[in-house]
């Protein structure tokens, strides 16, 4: 199923019960995070947070269904297209620029090396085995 602009900006006049089936639409239809879709929908603040309660609305209604599993993934990776996050690319994040002297080499080798951890005690107390017929307080 396609979605354009008009008819996604059509949905902030809909219903309860039809904008749950839009958004299950929307939800199964598996658009790709930076789709002109999810764009558009992240634009528009009202219809933002109509789509994040008729998603909600979704997981409750799916409970026990066969394909809840399914479903409860589409509706998660939907809720997260919505969010602000999701709009940055991962090739916007800034990388660490590179070390210009042997010092800044060292530097960060140092600092990128996990520290060792001392190792913690066991929480499991040490279990005594005694012979059958021996009490606890029989020790010899």
């Amino acid at each position: 199923m396609t979605f354009d602009a008009e008819t996604v900006a059509a949905w902030t006049d809909l219903p309860a019960a039809e904008l749950r089936i839009q958004a299950q639409r929307l939800a199964s239809a598996r658009l790709p995070v930076d789709h002109p879709v999810w764009r558009y929908i992240r634009k528009d603040p009202a219809l933002t947070a109509k789509l994040r309660g008729a998603l909600s609305g979704l997981l409750t209604t799916i409970k026990g269904s066969r394909d809840e599993h399914m479903q409860r993934i589409w509706i998660n990776a939907a809720r997260t297209a919505l969010s602000d996050k999701a709009a940055v690319p991962a090739k916007a994040k800034a990388k660490a620029p590179t070390p210009r002297t042997e010092a800044e080499v060292v530097e960060r080798r140092i600092e990128q090396q996990p520290a060792e951890q001392p190792k913690a005690a066991s929480s499991v107390a040490p279990l005594l085995f005694q012979q059958p017929g021996k009490t606890s307080g029989d020790l010899s």
